[in-house]
C-alpha cells in the first residue's frame, strides 16, 4: 500500500508560487459568486415564490443566474482540486490554509503554508492543526 506524498520543505516552498495563483483564481471566482447570489437575492426579494411562475417575466434572468452560480461553484471545485492533485490538502478556503506531509524528527508532521506566507516556516503534529504551529527547525529547511 502507498502513503501519502512526503514533501521536504524546499518541495513544497517550491509549489508556493503555483498555490498563489490557485488563491487568485479563487478569489476571482468567490467574487463573482457573491455578485450572481445578490442578483439572485433581489430577484427571490422582488418576487418570493412567483419568481418560479412561468409567466414571470424575470424567471428567466433568474434561472440564468441560477445557472451561472452553478457554473461558478464548478469553477470553484475544479480550483481547489488542483491543489488536491499536488498531493496537498486545502485545509480550509476561507482562512487559506493548505498542509504538507513532511518528516521532521522521523515523524510523519504537516507543513503549514497560509497564504501570503513566502515560504513554509511552520509544521504541526497530525493532530493539533493551525493551533499547533511551531517553527522548522534550519536544518529541517536546508535539507
Amino acid at each position: 500500500m502507498v502513503g501519502p506524498r512526503i514533501f521536504t520543505v524546499r518541495e513544497a516552498n517550491s509549489f508556493i508560487p503555483e498555490l498563489e495563483s490557485i488563491f487568485n483564481e479563487m478569489d476571482e471566482i468567490k467574487s463573482a459568486i457573491k455578485r450572481v447570489k445578490s442578483k439572485i437575492d433581489v430577484l427571490e426579494i422582488l418576487w418570493g415564490e412567483e419568481i418560479a411562475s412561468d409567466n414571470n417575466p424575470d424567471k428567466r434572468e433568474y434561472i440564468h443566474y441560477i445557472e451561472e452560480l452553478e457554473k461558478l461553484k464548478d469553477e470553484f471545485d475544479k480550483a481547489t482540486k488542483k491543489i488536491a492533485e499536488r498531493e496537498c490538502f486545502l485545509k480550509s478556503a476561507d482562512s487559506e490554509l493548505v498542509d504538507f506531509y513532511g518528516v521532521i524528527d522521523g515523524r510523519l508532521v504537516l507543513l503549514c503554508y497560509k497564504r501570503g506566507e513566502k515560504s513554509i516556516e511552520f509544521w504541526h503534529h497530525i493532530e493539533a492543526g493551525f493551533a499547533g504551529r511551531q517553527l522548522i527547525p534550519e536544518e529541517v529547511k536546508l535539507s
